[in-house]
């Protein structure tokens, strides 16, 4: 009986639906992206090395309560904001940021116990209800920086400076803008004073900040309706009600700052939604001619967060970036982004059973540190040589099934075009020669 063709197979039907889009507020980061990626991923674990900071990476989900008690205190913020769900009776949540996560994980593994200053890094998505615009997201990626047991000036200055400095790097203009909250004491002086001032003007704010003059007046400092706006500029500053202690640490931060000839700006407006912070808060902003500052690093001090924790007092302070904000901003500013560096070797092959023998011998070019690429799927040599310029690779194997029958290998040089046959036990000393030796780079 004739074998009937593919074609006239019965075939199982394929089931489809509407493509799903993207869920609002999130972001697929596509291959054409990857050199600003690969870029800023780049400057940040060399900054990351120079200074010493070592990786901390804690889950992306925890405990309602941390959060519940370490952030948005009131007002049902974090119930807005956050990712949370029920799981086995436990009330868990996505992350909305990472300091919090890392302060709980120094206090559970008991690491006030190690030498300090203990400086550690966390990098990994966050996650936030409602952030849907180019800038705002409800998925991000954030790299945090986090220094424990100092309670220094220089602590909050090595922060600041870290960050200006990296976005000079990624050529961005930057501008420092920083505040002092104060510490317990003057906060609670200066929280007296700017209440009591709100309510002189209490009949002309808006609902949102008359209900909170008692509770929380500092959150009028950060409060963007028009009716509230004109009365800012005649507020009480947080600079002049900072007791000595947090006054001298302000300069301390200030008079680093100086030394290097950063730019900054001191706006007492700059508080933190999150209850943790105590004396230095900083932003580093940047903008795009035509269009707004954007702040891309924000951070500050939190003396008092392992201590909210149920630990004890350790002083600390850190900093966070926001990945997706710095990738767009750097398309925004039109960086050039440099050119990937030009691979030592393209390897080729001919036909399937080279390319069968092709994986072992290409993984141990890897073993040896070549740099080499490949493409296993072309089988045509002119499209591989493409390839090969393409990259400007500096010389292409060839592997073909004469070669494999014979153990050799073509080596190509792509400069000159010149080629030879050479032992392939013996390739790896002759490339480790050629690519050793000056006169090729001149």
């Amino acid at each position: 009986m004739p074998r009937r063709k593919k074609e006239d197979q019965p075939q199982e039907e394929i089931k489809k639906i509407k493509t799903p889009q993207l869920v609002e507020g999130m972001r697929d980061i596509l291959p054409a992206d990857e050199k600003y990626w690969n870029f800023v991923q780049d400057k940040i674990r060399s900054v990351l090395n120079d200074y010493s900071f070592k990786m901390m990476n804690t889950p992306v989900v925890e405990k309602y309560e941390l959060f519940n008690h370490t952030l948005f205190k009131q007002y049902g913020t974090l119930e807005r904001e956050a990712f949370y769900f029920i799981d086995h009776g436990q009330k868990l949540i996505l992350r909305p940021e990472a300091t919090s996560s890392i302060a709980r994980a120094f206090v559970e593994h008991n690491m006030n116990n190690q030498t300090p200053p203990i400086k550690v890094y966390n990098w990994g998505p966050m996650f936030r209800q409602g952030r849907i615009d180019d800038n705002k997201l409800r998925q991000f990626t954030q790299v945090s920086f986090e220094i424990f047991g100092e309670s220094a000036a220089a602590i909050d200055a090595e922060l600041i400076i870290i960050g200006y400095f990296l976005l000079k790097n990624l050529g961005l203009e930057a501008e420092v803008v920083l505040n002092s909250v104060g510490c317990l004491v003057c906060r609670l002086e200066y929280s007296k004073a700017l209440g009591g001032y709100l309510k002189s003007k209490r009949s002309a704010l808006c609902v949102d900040c008359r209900k909170r003059i008692n509770k929380d007046p500092s959150k009028f400092l950060t409060c963007e309706n028009s009716k509230c706006q004109r009365f800012k500029e005649d507020a009480p500053q947080t600079v002049d009600w900072l007791c000595d202690d947090c006054r001298n640490h302000l300069f301390h931060v200030l008079e680093y700052l100086d030394q290097l000839k950063i730019p900054y700006r001191l706006d007492s407006n700059l508080i933190r939604t999150f209850d943790y912070y105590n004396k230095t808060v900083f932003e580093i902003v940047s903008q795009v001619e035509g269009q707004e500052k954007i702040s891309l690093i924000a951070g500050g001090r939190y003396d008092y967060l392992t201590e909210m924790l149920g630990g004890a007092r350790v002083p600390a302070a850190g900093m966070a970036i926001g990945l997706e904000r710095l990738v767009n901003q750097l398309k925004n500013s039109k960086i050039e982004i440099p050119t990937a560096a030009a691979v030592d070797i393209y390897f080729a092959q001919i036909g399937e059973q080279a390319r069968q023998k092709s994986f072992a011998f290409y993984e141990e070019l890897r073993k040896e540190e070549f740099s080499v690429k490949a493409n296993f799927s072309k089988g045509n040599l002119k499209a591989q040589l493409d390839s090969a310029i393409k990259l400007k690779a500096k010389y292409v194997l060839i592997l073909g099934q004469k070669e494999v029958a014979e153990g050799t290998i073509i080596l190509r040089d792509l400069d000159s075009g010149i080629q030879e046959v050479v032992n392939i036990t013996k390739v790896i000393k002759e490339l480790r020669k050629r690519l050793s030796e000056p006169a090729h780079y001149a």
